[in-house]
């Protein structure tokens, strides 16, 4: 409903539940603000932004006030401007004097104000507060209390948009201050970092400071995982020396929010422990050569492979983390080039397992949907993992989606989230049995709809669907019979209401066993909700920066014939198919499962090339290692978790003599003449509209999904998850590179519900074998109630935590990527 009002004498139409602030905003008026920040709640603390209305015996704050039908707002009367200015003084009564040297100097909020203000005297006096020396939240924040204007933006982002509460409000008056309340729940995202308007709040990883004059700030593509944030990142001579937000706040899909990765681990492209120059394995020991000597060697032992086993004797795994310009380089050289089919993406190890279920989901297309419509849905449906720990910025738009249109949502995991603690319904159910739930929602809630008994497959469908009433499936998945119903009621809808669904996908669970099935049958539940005349979207998550970028090139360079995935190849090596192995910006043996079934691989190889910024793992057992450059030090592009194209500005010079990956593959290329010089290799643009209107064929109606019933058994036999194995290398394994890391010290933490602990006679922090397929790790299990009974979770893998070593070498049967999500151990006493 629009009401009419006038501000400053300006005739004004607007909607009624608008703010005067946000209303004189729109219509290029000027209401000065300290508090007030577009995406959280007003918080009507620091009032500057009060304004007159006539027939108001007082200012009133605009950032609080609705509109209303005839209202006459005045924003700079003689009262209003004094009364500011006042405010002013009172927020500077303790604030120090200390701007030189104050990190926010030359771009703090406070400081424009007062100088607008004509601030230049203080009458006001009170006694200093005392403020108790207690380390803040996160040792990658620095904490100024004497600077604090307690205009409580880090406390409201931190409860609305992360959702932790970890910071709040202490004492009152004028010793009011914020403080840690529960620094345990502290995720170090940055958040309220980047919302402080002066400097209370100040970063603490770069020993680097610049003033904003002294820095440039480039506008960038986030390449820590598939979210594709907007970020800005300043650079003083050549360093990275912090990530801001603060001029891309309305640029999706962060808007202005990151996560620890993006917002803290930006250092490792400056590491010294990069290498820098090519280098070639002679014996045991590494010898340092020019690009020249190296591009020789690669091409000698390549054309060597070639003239004696043949093309398809080769195989290249590449990261998805590369820029597309560098993907379409490589893919070109190795399928027209080399001629070998063998090329396959690390998107393989999260996204590639839920392609299917998308492509039927969406008809044939395999775009995924826009993180708008998160707020467009009346159901949104969480499942695959710890989505704060996955793509945190994904998490935050659904808690803003709650806050705001206060949609339902539903958390279907076998462990507990942080989004459980906001969800309508909480589905914590057993390992591997997320299949008897979808199937549950399909028979309890959708079935009766005659609407789905009309799409292909209904009646095997209806045929595996038929045992699963919620009795059976509360049984058989040791979910709670109450939240279940819950989830059917919300299903089926208000009024006969279709509604909206969005499905939000992890990539747990894809990488557990009977990972396809799972996805078949939540794509099943989708279908349903489809064929029931609900709207539905689905949102896969990935780590990777590229991953789509990945699938569209994959899609766009046709090769001679199928290739192995990436398990495949390491399961060919073994089998003697395979004699040389490209590995680029990836480490098998890092993320693969069963590490000495990888190394053993490895070492058969007759050449191994490793192209990375580092000597991972894999690249300590090359024959050849090429130093490449990082997303900081070239200019691209990368296609986001929704399918739009972002652009990667180079922010940094390369290091020493490291190379784009584009480029080292070209020179390979035409040295070895097997790429004309004519050959276009800018095409990304055609590719990238060649896949997203391109339309698979799909056999339509429901999948066929065969299901094992799992249940954990006792005298310690229990699952095993990881739920955050970051895909990553570059942030370090063995060592750290990522000064982030460090500061956090973060390391694997095993947790186990105190009941298990107490059936097998633990105390906490008492060692515990982990075994597996007749290997063992040791750990340290810490006990929580929120652990479901019969499990243990990881988390944490910044560091080795030998999980990697007990998981057998398995692949699922249809996406042929690697299981990794859950694995059957046995829990005792060393």
């Amino acid at each position: 409903m629009s009401v009419h009002l006038t501000i400053n004498g300006k005739e004004i139409e607007a909607e009624e539940k608008k703010t005067i602030l946000d209303v004189a905003r729109e219509n290029g008026i000027y209401i000065p603000t300290l508090c007030y920040h577009s995406h959280l709640r007003p918080i009507g603390s620091c009032r500057l932004c009060i304004v007159d209305i006539e027939g108001s015996d007082l200012p009133k704050a605009a950032c609080t006030t609705k509109v209303s039908e005839g209202m006459k707002v005045h924003t700079n009367t003689g009262r209003v401007l004094k009364m500011r200015r006042q405010a002013m003084q009172l927020i500077l009564m303790h604030h120090p004097l200390d701007c030189p040297i104050c990190d926010k100097g030359g771009e703090c909020r406070l400081q424009d104000l007062s100088y607008e203000f004509g601030v230049d005297e203080q009458p006001f006096r009170a006694r200093k507060p005392e403020f108790e020396d207690i380390p803040f939240c996160t040792p990658l924040i620095r904490q100024w209390h004497e600077r604090c204007v307690v205009c409580l933006r880090c406390v409201s982002v931190c409860n609305e948009v992360v959702g932790n509460s970890a910071i709040g409000l202490k004492g009152s008056g004028y010793g009011a201050a914020i403080y840690p309340v529960a620094p345990e729940n502290c995720n170090s995202c940055g958040e309220c970092l980047s919302v402080c308007p002066v400097g209370a709040l100040t970063e603490a990883v770069s020993t680097v400071r610049g003033r904003i004059w002294q820095i440039e700030r480039k506008k960038t593509t986030c390449g820590q995982c598939g979210v594709g944030c907007q970020m800005e990142v300043s650079i003083y001579e050549n360093l990275p020396i912090n990530v801001k937000t603060d001029e891309v706040v309305g640029l999706g899909p962060n808007y202005g929010s990151l996560c620890l990765r993006g917002r803290f681990f930006y250092d490792y492209t400056i590491s010294k422990k990069r290498v820098t120059q090519p280098k070639v394995k002679k014996g045991e020991e590494w010898a340092f050569v020019n690009w020249d000597s190296a591009y020789e060697e690669a091409i000698n032992r390549l054309r060597e492979t070639i003239n004696t086993h043949g093309p398809k004797s080769i195989g290249v795994i590449v990261s998805s983390r590369l820029m597309n310009e560098d993907l379409v380089a490589l893919y070109t050289f190795a399928r027209e080039g080399l001629k070998t089919p063998h090329v396959d993406a690390s998107c393989r190890l999260d996204l590639l397992p839920q392609l299917e279920a998308l492509k039927v989901v969406k008809g044939g297309s395999i775009v995924p949907d826009s993180l708008d419509n998160l707020a467009a849905s009346d159901v949104v449906i969480v499942t695959g993992g710890d989505i704060d720990l996955q793509a945190q910025v994904v998490a935050n738009r659904i808690r803003l989606a709650k806050r705001d249109v206060r949609n339902k949502i539903v958390v279907i995991n076998p462990f507990k989230t942080r989004l459980d603690k906001l969800a309508d319904v909480s589905l914590t159910c057993s390992a591997g049995t997320e299949s008897p739930v979808f199937y549950g929602l399909i028979k309890e809630a959708l079935s009766e709809d005659p609407a789905l008994q009309k799409v292909q497959g209904w009646e095997r469908l209806s045929s595996q669907i038929k045992d699963y009433d919620s009795e059976a499936v509360c049984d058989a998945a040791r979910i709670d019979a109450a939240q279940f119903k819950k989830a059917v009621n919300l299903l089926k809808g208000k009024g006969g209401s279709p509604g909206t669904v969005s499905f939000v996908v992890g990539s747990d669970i894809g990488r557990s066993f009977q990972g396809s099935h799972t996805l078949r049958a939540l794509a099943n539940l989708a279908l349903a909700c489809k064929a029931a005349g609900k709207k539905v979207y689905w949102i896969p998550l990935t780590s990777y920066a590229n991953a789509w970028g990945s699938v569209a090139v994959d899609t766009g360079i046709e090769g001679p014939g199928n290739g192995l995935s990436y398990g495949e190849m390491i399961q060919a090596i073994h089998n003697e198919e395979l004699k040389a192995l490209i590995v680029v910006e990836e480490d098998p043996l890092s993320f693969l499962p069963d590490t000495s079934y990888v190394r053993e691989a490895l070492k058969k190889l007759d050449f191994l090339m490793v192209v990375d910024l580092f000597e991972s793992r894999t690249a300590k057992l090359a024959h050849l290692f090429l130093p490449s450059v990082s997303f900081m030090e070239k200019s691209g592009t990368f296609v986001n978790m929704e399918g739009e194209i972002k652009n990667v500005e180079k922010l940094i010079d390369p290091a020493g003599g490291a190379r784009p990956y584009g480029q080292i593959f070209l020179d390979i290329a035409r040295k070895m003449k097997i790429l004309p010089e004519e050959r276009d290799l800018n095409n990304f643009p055609q590719l990238f509209n060649h896949w997203k209107n391109r339309q698979e064929e799909v056999s339509e109606g429901y999948f066929n999904v065969t299901y094992q019933p799992t249940r954990a058994e006792k005298n310690g036999h229990m699952f095993l998850f990881s739920t955050d194995l970051l895909y990553n290398h570059h942030y370090g394994i063995d060592e750290v590179y990522a000064t982030a890391i460090e500061k956090l010290g973060k390391s694997p933490e095993y947790f186990m519900n105190p009941s298990d602990a107490a059936s097998l006679g633990i105390e906490e922090g008492e060692p515990v074998t982990l075994s597996a397929s007749g290997v063992e790790t040791t750990v340290k299990p810490i006990f929580r109630e929120e652990v479901k009974e019969g499990h243990v979770v990881l988390r944490g893998h910044y560091h080795d935590a030998g999980f990697q070593r007990i998981c057998p070498f398995k692949l699922d049967e249809i996406s042929k990527a690697p299981l990794t999500g859950v694995v059957r151990v046995k829990l005792q006493k060393p």
